[in-house]
């Protein structure tokens, strides 16, 4: 099973769509982090995933460095082969981060919303600095250092009208070659904010068209996630994130849940606690939430989108609808906009044998 350590409630951001509760002064121990990777060590062969996340996770790199060289240390006794990665707000990065980075092959996802005045808009630093310049000042060393790296934005209504533009800048700009745009679904989204998305996501439309007839080499989440979704065939419950069977997340208290979401809002997910690292799993919970995940999602049956969309991820369900299996409107009225778009584009391209395109998803 993938373990996502989620080291600590505290940031050096104040995001506007952040979804950790009571956020300050909370920090994971060495103790409970060396027990929750005993845990992962001895549920696992072949090869796993250890992932730090918070909060801001660099803030405890001493102890992220502590259990990288105690995982290693246990996988080798078992021959275990333990895939490393973080998720970090790009902040605290420096010479010493990025060389540990490129030491342990670390898979590295970082937080940028797009342009400059985006970015800060939603991402405001809590000693009032201006955030993308913190992030941006180590991205193009990380790129040659972290094993790979995948930057990720966030839309909220605030940067709607920016959304084509931010992607062109952290693509051509900053010339990433993985950016994972995804909407802030617990906003208050407006039907004209709806609009602009679709206004915003037509001129993305060209510019990939455009980009691929060029050959660039580019994976752009927000097509290629939908198109890659169609190659395979349509996605069903568990495929991606398979709660409580495939993966979960120990809180900085020791707590084990299933996904970060979870951790991050710990008196709403009191019932979906699956164990903690003294006693172990609960494995009838864990049973129980996989099973709960698993079902099908009624309200998508029917639909000509069903296993196209992100309705598969159970912690977003959750956080929006209480649920694992019941999908928030806003995530179907979004995704509604996105797939023909995206369909559009791969019946084109295809229809051209475009080699950029081919190659990347056949």
């Amino acid at each position: 099973m993938d373990m996502i350590l989620f080291m600590t409630r505290e940031c050096t951001l104040e995001c506007r769509y952040c979804y950790v509760e009571h956020k300050y002064g909370s920090f994971m121990k060495k103790e409970t982090a060396f027990k929750a990777i005993d845990l992962f060590i001895a549920e696992n062969d072949g090869i796993a995933k250890l992932s730090f996340f918070g909060g801001e996770p660099l803030l405890c790199f001493d102890l992220i460095k502590d259990c990288v060289g105690y995982a290693v240390k246990k996988a080798a006794q078992k021959g275990v082969d333990i895939k490393f990665s973080i998720a970090t707000n790009g902040t605290l990065i420096n010479s010493e981060t990025l060389d540990f980075f490129e030491k342990y092959n670390f898979r590295v996802e970082i937080s940028l919303d797009g342009a400059e005045h985006s970015h800060n808009l939603n991402r405001p630093m809590r000693n009032k600095k201006n955030s993308y310049k913190e992030v941006v000042k180590n991205l193009k060393i990380l790129k040659q250092k972290a094993g790979q790296l995948s930057v990720v934005g966030v839309i909220s209504p605030l940067t709607v009208p920016f959304i084509s533009q931010n992607a062109k800048h952290v693509v051509d700009e900053l010339q990433i070659s993985n950016y994972i745009m995804a909407a802030d679904y617990t906003a208050d989204w407006k039907e004209e904010d709806l609009s602009k998305v679709l206004d915003q996501f037509l001129i993305l439309e060209e510019w990939y068209m455009e980009k691929s007839r060029k050959g660039d080499i580019f994976y752009f989440s927000v097509f290629d996630a939908h198109i890659f979704s169609h190659v395979k065939g349509g996605f069903k419950p568990g495929n991606f994130c398979d709660v409580g069977r495939k993966i979960c997340a120990v809180s900085e208290d020791g707590k084990i849940y299933p996904c970060v979401r979870f951790a991050g809002k710990p008196q709403r997910a009191e019932s979906y606690i699956l164990g903690d690292v003294d006693t172990g799993f609960n494995w009838k919970k864990c049973s129980e939430i996989s099973a709960e995940n698993l079902k099908p999602r009624h309200q998508c049956e029917g639909c000509s989108l069903d296993g196209r969309c992100t309705t598969y991820c159970p912690c977003l369900n959750w956080d929006m609808t209480g649920s694992l299996n019941e999908i928030p409107g806003i995530l179907c009225a979004y995704e509604s906009m996105i797939v023909p778009i995206a369909d559009r584009i791969a019946r084109t391209l295809f229809e051209e044998k475009n080699p950029s395109f081919m190659k990347k998803h056949y």
